[in-house]
This record gives C-alpha cells, sequence and structure tokens, in this order.
C-alpha cells in the first residue's frame, strides 16, 4: 500500500520532477522520505510563524527583503552550516541564478568577484539532508539543494508555488490515502489535512519528501513572488536580467521590534 501511495505522490510531483537545474533535478533520488514518516503526529510549524527568541534570516535583495525563521531544532546541521555562512558574508552579494517560473528560485552558490554564479566549483562540504515530518515546502520555504541526491551544500531554494498541481489529483491523492490499510484513521486525517494546506498556502508539492526544509518565509512573499515572476532563459533557467541577493543577515526574532516596525 505504501507503494500506491507513493506512486500517487509521483503523479502529483511529476511536473516540478521534470524540471531542471541547469542539468540536475531536485528530485532524482530513488528515495523519497514520506515512505518512513511517522504521520500520527504532525506539527505544521511553517503556519505558525516564529516565536520570541527564534533564529531568522533576513535577506536583502535587489527586488526586496524578505525574512524566514530557522528549524534548528529540527534540522541542526543543516541550519547550523546556514548561519555560519551567512555570519561569515558568504551568501552576501550572491546572484540569483536559476528561476523556475512562479515556482522557485536558487542563489547561494560559488560566485565569481561580481557575485555571479561560477558553477560547481566544491560548493562546500555536501551534508545529508535531515528530513522532518512537521517541515514542507510550503510557499515561502527555506530548502537545501545540492547535484547529489540525498544531501544539500551551500546553495538553497526558496519556494513560490506550483499551480500545475491540481486539485482534482489531491483528491484522488486523499481518496488513496483513506484507502489504505496499513495506516490509521489519525495518519489519514493528518494526511488529508496535510494536502488540504498545500492547496489553501501554496509550495512546491513535488518537493516534498526529496530535500531538507530548513526554513519559512513569515514577512515578504511578495518580494518572492517578484523574483519568480522574472524572466529566465528556457534552456538554464538563468535571470535574463541580473538579481543579486545583496546580504542574508542572521538575527533573532522579536514579537515587540515586529510589531513597531
Amino acid at each position: 500500500m505504501k507503494k500506491r501511495i507513493l506512486a500517487a505522490l509521483a503523479a502529483c510531483a511529476v511536473a516540478v520532477s521534470s524540471l531542471t537545474f541547469t542539468g540536475c533535478t531536485v528530485t532524482s533520488s530513488n528515495y523519497n522520505a514520506m515512505q518512513d514518516y511517522d504521520f500520527s503526529s504532525i506539527d505544521l510549524v511553517q503556519l505558525e510563524g516564529p516565536q520570541d527568541g527564534d533564529t531568522i534570516a533576513i535577506f536583502d535583495t535587489d527586488l526586496g527583503e524578505f525574512r524566514a525563521v530557522l528549524y534548528d531544532q529540527y534540522c541542526p546541521k543543516t541550519v547550523a552550516a546556514f548561519v555560519e555562512r551567512a555570519n561569515a558574508g558568504e551568501y552576501d552579494n550572491n546572484s540569483i541564478y536559476t528561476i523556475i517560473k512562479d515556482t522557485y528560485f536558487l542563489s547561494g552558490g560559488f560566485t565569481d568577484d561580481d557575485g555571479k554564479y561560477v558553477g560547481r566549483k566544491d560548493d562546500s562540504e555536501a551534508l545529508e539532508h535531515e528530513y522532518n515530518v512537521n517541515l514542507w515546502p510550503f510557499k515561502g520555504a527555506l530548502v537545501g539543494y545540492c547535484d547529489l541526491p540525498g544531501y544539500s551544500d551551500r546553495r538553497y531554494i526558496v519556494c513560490d508555488n506550483d499551480d500545475t498541481i491540481t486539485q482534482e489529483q489531491i483528491d484522488e491523492l486523499k481518496k488513496t490515502i483513506t484507502e489504505a490499510e496499513n495506516r490509521t484513521d489519525v495518519e489519514k486525517a493528518n494526511l488529508n489535512n496535510l494536502f488540504d494546506k498545500f492547496m489553501e498556502v501554496g509550495g512546491v508539492f513535488g518537493m516534498a519528501g526529496y530535500v531538507t526544509v530548513f526554513g519559512q518565509t513569515y514577512e515578504g512573499l511578495d518580494v518572492i513572488e517578484k523574483i519568480t515572476a522574472r524572466q529566465s532563459d528556457e534552456n538554464t533557467y538563468r535571470p535574463l536580467e541580473d538579481i543579486y541577493v545583496k546580504s542574508v543577515t542572521i538575527s533573532t526574532y522579536s514579537s515587540e521590534e515586529s510589531t513597531a516596525e
């Protein structure tokens, strides 16, 4: 029955998994972590927003600023590496060098003196993905990326929304889940709620179970939309006009400061 569920997931993901990063696919691994998830308890923390004291990343781009909370409690190695690189200025003046229109963008790779991506040049030590049932590639999610399936390096993806996934596909997936004999009623309810949330808030469903989700944008989703709306080369997916992440600043969330702003 798990195979039936994963087959249904794959059908929904086909549009995304066929999209490439200059020759590589984000879902090229044969392994999907969802087959091992315990769905009896899911806490969709990304929909709750940041709490006082949470670590956040502030992205200043050519098209505006967006802010994301980082989930070091769920993926400590990925977050620690991201924070270390951000604090060292490694993400400053980096080009956004891949845009899948209205779906996601990619940045954080090694660049030349002008901040333009120079291709893979030992994109830092690869970390094994830190999968977690509580974290999903919703709209605004920060996702680790690497050419090697099952790993992430210094590069990161920011999700917008894959609108090729239809309500009909989600309904079919929910039907498959409901008929699964090896799932409890609690698991089925949690899965159905998860799929409903994807349709409600958006995201890149096809990445689910393939990647490390390590952060969630809570402010500036409109900036992400502006970036992914830009035109890119139909073969390389590189933006036709340069867009830069001018800086990534690590800070601590404060509800008082947020309200004051």
